[in-house]
């Protein structure tokens, strides 16, 4: 039986909500391109990939998933970063500092309605991490 992959890779997901997608979508891109360590892969109106290097090398695998919402016009954003290293799940949040990063680099931390949800059980690290 294969290990799962939460079991060998560290990982996080957090969710946005608030203005809509399209702009979303350019404010993420711009943000992971104003990002040196942060290399921007494929991108669709519905989901941005970039990769980040740390500085030991360690590469995690970011995924941005956008979806509107229908009450409130907005847009819902589920992110995730993927470490390749177990270690990385004692590492101080450095899953969820990639996407914070991102998101703050992004400008859509101060746009209406943003909201952060988010917790220790969705994104080991949280709790202590040092980016926020």
């Amino acid at each position: 039986m294969a290990p799962r992959p939460w079991l060998w890779r560290a990982f996080c997901s957090a969710a946005l909500l608030g203005v809509p997608c399209e702009d979303v979508n350019v404010a993420l891109v711009s943000g992971v391109k104003g990002k040196q360590s942060y290399k921007l892969g494929p991108v669709t109106p519905a989901q941005i990939l970039a990769n980040h290097t740390s500085s030991v090398g360690q590469v995690e695998s970011l995924n941005f998933t956008l979806a509107s919402t229908a009450m409130t016009s907005g847009c819902h954003v589920a992110a995730s970063s993927v470490s390749p290293f177990s270690f990385s799940l004692f590492d101080n949040g450095t899953n969820y500092c990639n996407l914070y990063k991102v998101l703050k680099g992004s400008g859509l931390t101060k746009s209406p309605g943003f909201m952060e949800f988010s917790n220790e059980w969705l994104c080991l690290g949280y709790g202590v991490s040092v980016c926020k």
